[in-house]
């Protein structure tokens, strides 16, 4: 497939790049062409130049791919998704955005008034896009590290079957990644939240790279 990460210069974005350069064509995307193209040069290094990972503005990476991915902050997501509404199509579009403050003592969750910031995407693209919410609690330094094992999950809301199918499929393309299905788009709230408490953990208790990772208790940890 065609991926497209706008937004991709980002440690998130470059994330993605390297795990999925092997199997499909990357496309970084950024507000400018030129800084676009340095990312997918910085991809190809880490690499030793095996992959097709290349870079373009943010409007051409989407029109050309089969499946784009929101790799900005929260602040940042009108640009990738309003702002470009006439370069979306029939793409599945990946939402790991979750918007969050820091008020001097700890990370709290701040939802839009759409509930979401999944929900949001949902309300600035063209009607009946598909949109899958996941990757929310996945370390961006941990995805860059191509052959590292993450021994995690990554929860997946949407409404449409094919496309929790496909992203289901990205997702374990990852080493040691599980892929779970939570509910609807609508459920994305209840997954967008887990990332202020997972840096909030993390920072109190001195846990590098956390993650999540759900087990019956019949498993043995």
């Amino acid at each position: 497939m065609k991926i497209a990460l706008v937004g991709g210069t980002g440690d998130i974005g470059t994330g993605f790049a390297v795990r999925w350069a092997e199997n499909h064509e990357i496309i970084i995307g950024s507000r400018m062409a030129d800084r676009a193209v340095e990312g997918a040069k910085a991809v190809l290094q880490i690499l030793g130049q095996n992959g097709n990972v290349w870079g373009t503005d943010n409007g051409s990476a989407i029109a050309a791919s089969d499946v784009t991915v929101l790799c900005v902050p929260y602040e940042h997501l009108t640009s990738v998704t309003g702002d470009l509404k006439a370069f979306y199509g029939t793409q599945v579009v990946i939402s790991p955005v979750v918007p969050m403050n820091y008020n001097g003592k700890f990370f709290q969750y701040c939802p839009p008034a759409e509930g979401s910031a999944a929900l949001r995407v949902k309300s600035m693209l063209p009607d009946g896009m598909r949109i899958v919410s996941a990757f929310h609690t996945i370390c961006a330094a941990a995805l860059q590290a191509k052959d590292r094992e993450l021994k995690a999950d990554t929860l997946l809301c949407g409404d449409d079957a094919a496309a929790l199918e496909l992203v289901a499929g990205l997702a374990t393309e990852i080493k040691s990644l599980r892929a779970l299905r939570i509910g609807p788009l609508a459920a994305s709230s209840l997954v967008e939240s887990l990332t202020p408490m997972l840096l909030n953990a993390a920072r109190k208790n001195k846990i590098k790279d956390a993650g999540v990772r759900i087990v019956s208790e019949r498993e043995t940890i």
